[in-house]
């Protein structure tokens, strides 16, 4: 490696450092903030977090890393952008909370760092059970092999070349030429203008991106967004918001086209403790520092960004949660939001939608059941998005009666 390449590794490693340090003291106090509201969030009180965060990182500086005048630089721009973030959030203006991606990314979450939930590296279409421990997960995976196929192939990454680790989350496809994903996401890859979203054009979703496997499948381009969840979605997670994005694809040559999609299962019922699930997307390398690693070589044999199955099973939430939210303990990194949850057995349709965690214990991650969103609307529409998934020749099935 050149000396070139050694320090900007160096210094990305302490901007992750010190960033993730950041997110530590905003994140510390945002139980009051969502017990205080957004109506609240008045500016003596954004000025005293700006200023406690401030003072924190900057001391730690002074005492820890040699009190190097460039971290200082670092520090100003991270605490300026947190600052932006939280004034724009009390003002409601998505346009502002829209430019800054990095600073309101959601957390992902090892919930259970013991091994007994793998995490498998997907190869040629099938979850290779030699890359993480594969425990008691081998039979109900081989059991219903030809619909797990099915519903990983229905999987993509979202892809962004501008980005520090070329993608920015998960989608997985309903109909043809239809995603789902998260609006947060969406966020990150999109500018609102009134009720309309400007994709940015050079991002595309890839349903391969495997590890020694299928590096890309049926790339698709991202022609229009169709409907979002009314909120913009910022952190801390307040799950009373609907982080959820539909995207409309550009048409692929008929030689493309999908082989299969999944229905949406819109039974409210299915998430009961106990119950098992497979999360499928694509998580991303972890901040430096966040997780063992002994447990990321044990999970991921540290190799990131490539297609991944999670098993795991529904959870009681500890968190306060929103009626529409599903708990589970399977493995998540940043860059699953947006991964599609099935139920075991029932894996030809996407029962959930992923999008987010909590690395304050007890640990936990979360996912809308999508049984329980289809009333929702987007800003500015009289439209559901129950009506607007059939409109554009989505399957809705109820588990225990068939089509919806």
């Amino acid at each position: 490696m050149g000396a070139v390449a050694r320090t900007e590794t160096t210094s990305m490693i302490r901007r992750g450092r010190l960033l993730a340090h950041y997110r530590r003291i905003t994140s510390a106090h945002s139980g009051r903030l969502e017990s205080l509201g957004e109506a609240e969030l008045t500016e003596t009180r954004v000025q005293e977090r700006v200023e406690s965060a401030d003072d924190a990182l900057h001391a730690m500086i002074r005492d820890c890393l040699d009190d190097r005048p460039k971290l200082h630089e670092v520090v100003k721009k991270a605490v300026a952008d947190g600052a932006m973030g939280l004034r724009a959030l009390a003002r409601g203006d998505e346009n502002t909370l829209h430019r800054q991606p990095a600073a309101m990314a959601q957390v992902e979450v090892i919930v259970r760092m013991d091994g007994s939930r793998p995490s498998f590296m997907i190869r040629h279409g099938d979850p290779d059970l030699r890359t993480s421990p594969a425990g008691s997960w081998e039979n109900p995976l081989t059991a219903s092999v030809d619909e797990v196929r099915k519903a990983i192939a229905c999987v993509g990454r979202i892809d962004d070349p501008t980005t520090e680790q070329g993608f920015v989350g998960t989608g997985f496809l309903v109909d043809e030429d239809l995603i789902v994903t998260n609006r947060h996401v969406l966020q990150e890859i999109a500018v609102p203008a009134g009720n309309v979203w400007k994709l940015n054009s050079h991002v595309t979703i890839d349903f391969g991106h495997e590890f020694r496997g299928w590096k890309s499948v049926r790339p698709r381009r991202l022609k229009e967004v169709i409907f979002a969840g009314d909120k913009p979605i910022v952190d801390p997670i307040d799950h009373r918001k609907l982080d959820l994005a539909l995207i409309r694809l550009a048409r692929a040559p008929a030689a493309s086209r999908p082989k299969a999609v999944l229905s949406v299962d819109t039974s409210r019922d299915w998430p009961t403790p106990g119950a098992n699930v497979y999360i499928i997307g694509y998580p991303a390398s972890p901040p430096v520092g966040s997780y063992p690693l002994n447990v990321l070589e044990q999970l991921f044999q540290s190799t990131f960004g490539c297609k991944r199955l999670a098993p795991g099973d529904v959870t009681s939430p500890f968190a306060n949660v929103a009626s529409w939210t599903v708990a589970h303990d399977s493995t998540t990194l940043g860059g699953n939001s947006g991964s599609v949850v099935v139920v075991v057995g029932r894996e030809y349709a996407a029962a959930g939608l992923h999008y987010g965690g909590t690395r304050a214990d007890p640990r936990e991650n979360w996912g809308h059941v999508l049984g329980r969103v289809l009333n929702g609307k987007a800003k500015g529409s009289r439209a559901t998005l129950r009506t607007i998934l059939k409109s554009n020749g989505v399957t809705l099935v109820d588990r225990t009666i068939g089509d919806d």
